[in-house]
């Protein structure tokens, strides 16, 4: 009787020690959910900049809490190009994101030129430099 008390300890005591941890993402373990919300164009003088943007969902669908200052989003053209993105809400890139939950925010991706148009799919990093 006390071996089966002391492995329901055990196992209780692991459950609560492995509740409480932070994990860094792979970015496999998120799904990316991303609508185009608008394009934008900016000029002044000889300066322009275009931009594109997105409403984004992260979602969680792991057992475990995501750190999500581990990751960043890339926006990728068709043909393979890669847009790093220029703003996004805080909520999507700062804090954990809890098992089984999402977080929706914005994100804004821009360039010189119009190619930033070409922004048809949003996928998470760890290379965030």
């Amino acid at each position: 009787m006390q071996r089966n008390s002391l492995i329901a300890i055990l196992l209780a005591t692991a459950g609560l020690a492995s509740a409480g941890s932070v994990f860094a993402a792979d970015p496999q373990v998120l799904t990316v959910y991303a609508t185009e919300k608008a394009k934008t164009s900016r000029s002044s003088g000889d300066l322009n900049n275009f931009g594109t943007t997105f409403e984004v969902t992260l979602e969680n669908l792991t057992p475990e809490t995501i750190d999500l200052r581990t990751v960043c989003l890339r926006g990728y053209a068709h043909d393979g190009r890669e847009f790093p993105v220029a703003r996004i809400e805080d909520k999507l890139t700062k804090g954990n994101l809890k098992p089984q939950k999402k977080v929706t925010g914005l994100a804004v991706f821009s360039a010189a030129d119009d190619s930033v148009f070409d922004v048809n799919q949003l996928k998470l990093s760890n290379h965030c430099d």
